[in-house]
């Protein structure tokens, strides 16, 4: 998913309480469609599964709305005991040529924007269709608008901090118009070579005014090679937080992650052994970190391998908990200890 840059060395990891950690701080990035097997492995380790709403695939067409495999992952997630945080992207056809150019070009582009996201916290919220008559009711309440904005990749023709404010600002309108209770979560930027760095896109935003009153968390995808230097981006993203008079809002890394393997050397590709103990010093940092960096919480990317390489990743192929047929990495059970771990010193 990400073409990463490196940076300085940061500080080490610091030691703290677990206590009053949130029931859904442990969370997933499926690559792909999950099935039963997945849903039942996750149950009562990982409590948020972070997956895509493309609008170019949901409403193919003005008003032709095609929700069957968003259905089947959302009410599977809930019988799991598993709450659903959705990134939604990506404009149809018929609003742009490319997908990776936002809804903003038009008043048509932005009520079509507006009017998608009211049709799923219709669906999907609090008082959404889909949970009429089912025993397992886990509604959404947290949205993540767009992806990676200031990555050229997912936001063209160019990053843009002020459009992006722009995008949010009507976002948060038209879901809080359907659920004045809703959340919502920034876009998770990430360190990127085509685009901006996060620290500098956040701190343009901010400059934005009202900006603040459009959001509830602020998204960051702290991909590094070495866990000090997550934290290192961690701390500079906190900073401009600080500055801009937001140092309350909580921050979620809603991307994070590390290979088994590779297909040429980089990085990122730790081996099964170097991923394992990657996720055990990652979560051992969040989590002793979690007050001073005001975290709601952190997702894995990713649940299982690709079965094909990704052209712009160094490492997605191979990042997953899970190899390519469905079997355990050592990744997976030192992340379900370290879960279980850290759940049981927040209650003692």
């Amino acid at each position: 998913m990400l073409a990463l840059v490196a940076f300085a060395a940061g500080a080490p990891a610091a030691r703290g309480a677990t206590r009053s950690l949130p029931r859904e701080f442990f969370g997933i990035v499926p690559q792909g469609k999950l099935a039963q097997p997945d849903y039942d492995r996750m149950r009562g380790v990982v409590r948020t599964l972070r997956i895509p709403i493309f609008w170019y695939q949901a409403e193919p067409r003005p008003g032709e709305y095609r929700f069957a495999e968003l259905d089947e992952a959302i009410t599977g997630a809930a019988q799991a005991g598993i709450r659903v945080l959705p990134f939604v992207y990506g404009s149809p056809s018929w609003v742009s040529r490319d997908s990776a150019v936002p809804p903003l070009g038009s008043p048509a582009a932005q009520h079509a924007w507006s009017g998608f996201l009211r049709q799923l916290v219709r669906r999907y919220g609090p008082h959404g269709d889909i949970w009429e008559g089912r025993e397992s009711k886990l509604p959404i309440r947290r949205w993540q608008i767009w992806n990676e904005p200031n990555f050229l990749l997912f936001w063209r023709p160019r990053p843009s901090p002020r459009d992006y404010a722009r995008l949010l600002r009507a976002s948060a309108r038209a879901i809080r118009d359907e659920d004045p209770r809703a959340t919502i979560v920034t876009a998770g930027i990430a360190p990127v070579e085509a685009g901006m760095r996060p620290w500098n896109f956040l701190r343009r935003m901010y400059e934005v005014p009202g900006v603040r009153g459009d959001f509830d968390v602020v998204g960051l995808h702290p991909y590094a090679p070495y866990v000090h230097w997550v934290g290192q981006q961690v701390e500079l993203v906190r900073q401009v937080m600080a500055e801009a008079g937001d140092g309350g809002t909580p921050l979620l890394l809603t991307e994070l992650g590390v290979a088994s393997g590779g297909r040429y050397p980089n990085a990122f590709d730790k081996g099964p052994g170097g991923q394992a103990t990657y996720v055990r010093r990652a979560l051992r940092l969040l989590i002793a970190k979690r007050r001073a960096w005001h975290l709601a919480g952190v997702d894995w990317f990713t649940w299982q391998d690709g079965s094909a390489p990704d052209p712009h990743c160094v490492f997605c192929e191979y990042g997953g908990l899970l190899d390519a047929t469905g079997a355990p990495k050592p990744a997976w059970w030192v992340f379900r200890r370290a879960v279980i771990g850290a759940r049981a010193s927040a209650v003692r």
